[in-house]
This record gives structure tokens, sequence and C-alpha cells, in this order.
């Protein structure tokens, strides 16, 4: 395989558990009321270790070229995820009639 695809496919299996982080982070659920279950910190662990573990075994095998590029997308796509999952919900106005 080359660099490319091993940078593609540690991606897409990083990216999968920090999705999971972030839509049951308990900062983000308590702020916004929420009473979805949010992930207990074994769980949190467990999920940021499978979120390391492609790059892990990237080093394993050498794929230094791919180990940069799944680095800095793993970065750049917890931040997009922050960001997106920062923005506030709509609110709630009341209508012009007052209805």
């Amino acid at each position: 395989m080359n660099t490319n695809l091993y940078a593609a496919l540690t991606l897409a299996l990083s990216f999968t558990p920090l999705l999971r982080i972030a839509l049951r982070d308990p900062k983000r659920l308590r702020s916004l009321r929420s009473r979805l279950a949010t992930a207990t910190p074994a769980e949190r662990r467990w999920l940021a270790t499978l979120t390391l573990l492609p790059g892990v075994a990237l080093c394993l095998i050498g794929q230094w070229p791919a180990f940069l590029i799944w680095i800095g997308g793993v970065t750049a796509g917890g931040w997009t995820l922050a960001l997106w999952f920062s923005r506030s919900p709509p609110s709630v106005e009341a209508s012009p009639s007052g209805h």
C-alpha cells in the first residue's frame, strides 16, 4: 500500500472513536442541559486509546510520512469537531404576534 492509503485508512479508524468522544462529552452536554448519557472517564480513556492506536501502528511499520499525515489529520479533525460542537443551538424566540 502507498502512503496516502495508509494515511486515509488510519484517519478513518481514528476519527470514529474521536467522534464518539465529541458526541458524549460531559462538559458540552452539561452546558446544553442535555439529559443524554455522558461518557464515563474510563470510556473516554478507552476511546482516546483507540483514537491513537492507528498512529502507533504506522510507527511500528515504519510509515513515517503516513504518520505525519495522520497526526495532522487527527489534530485538524479534532479541532473541527470541537468548533462544530461548540456552536450553540438556535434559540427559540417568541413570534411577533405573541403566539
